[in-house]
């Protein structure tokens, strides 16, 4: 290769500040080394990269092309020096997160471009399930956090969030019409809902009677799906149905006991070395040091 990344380096200096006197300052180096790198790299080029015009030295349309080209070029080697030096210091340079599907996605999201904002340099690996294991999300897909709701082995576990499940039917499901308050009998006669997934390694279900006769999904955009069809009941998470709830799309089930169901979702770190301080900001942000959100 004739050019060099310093040589492309010295071009977008000179173009983003202006011209040669500021970015040899910016660089540290003197202006007729400015001046030398950018006559030689269109002399390997053999390309026209400025023109002058007054007494401002302006990129013509070849120039601006090749910068244009050479930019994200640059932007990746610059990032890979960054996460060197992350290296070098003991910091993470790929960050996996395993989290529930459970857990609301405007949150999650919120606190990934926060950690992105402030990391740049780290790779983030981001797996979502249900029903994940962190013993299985760590040995198996070298996850650094897991979110989740199944018990862990491992020792460095907070509870970071609360879900509210709450039985619910579509307004034209038979069992609304029932002017009591429902038993055991009256669910067993209908069809339940229920999210599964194997993600763990073993099969896993949410609760159900023995005896109920029930529709398995793997998603609970498909459980909320199966109970707006009015085919089923199920105990979906009341945040994510509150919109049908309000228009009256979805009603609360009048049960004797059990209307509504907690799950737990917890913050399992696979390890929380003080030096790793992106896996330690990442959990932090997911709510390592705050108090349980209860929604």
């Amino acid at each position: 290769m004739d050019t060099t990344l310093d040589s492309w380096e010295i071009l977008q200096t000179v173009v983003h500040l202006g011209g040669f006197a500021p970015a040899a300052r910016k660089l540290h180096r003197s202006q007729s080394t400015i001046s030398y790198a950018i006559r030689r790299l269109q002399e390997q080029l053999g390309v026209q990269l400025f023109e002058i015009h007054g007494r401002k030295a302006q990129l013509t349309e070849a120039g601006r092309a090749l910068l244009a080209d050479a930019e994200p070029h640059l932007a990746g080697f610059h990032e890979l020096e960054q996460r060197a030096r992350a290296m070098a210091s003991g910091g993470a340079c790929d960050l996996c997160l395993s989290v529930d599907s459970i857990f609301p996605d405007d949150r999650l999201f919120e606190v990934l471009a926060a950690f992105s904002h402030s990391f740049p340099h780290v790779r983030l690996r981001l797996r979502q399930g249900t029903f994940l294991s962190a013993d299985a999300e760590f040995s198996l897909h070298d996850a650094q956090i897991c979110v989740t709701g199944l018990a862990s082995r491992e020792p460095l576990v907070k509870t970071i969030i609360v879900i509210g499940m709450i039985a619910v039917a579509h307004r034209d499901h038979p069992l609304l019409s029932i002017q009591r308050r429902l038993s055991h009998s009256d669910l067993l006669q209908h069809l339940q809902v229920i999210i599964e997934s194997a993600a763990s390694g073993s099969l896993k279900q949410q609760p159900r009677f023995a005896a109920q006769r029930i529709l398995a999904v793997s998603t609970i955009e498909s459980a909320i799906a199966a109970v707006r069809s009015g085919l089923c009941f199920g105990w979906l998470p009341g945040y994510r149905v509150q919109p049908e709830l309000k228009r009256g799309d979805f009603v609360a089930l009048p049960l004797p006991a059990g209307k509504m169901r907690d799950v737990r979702l917890n913050l399992v770190c696979r390890d929380l070395d003080a030096s790793n301080t992106a896996v330690r900001a990442l959990a932090n942000l997911l709510g390592m040091s705050r108090e349980p959100e209860v929604i």
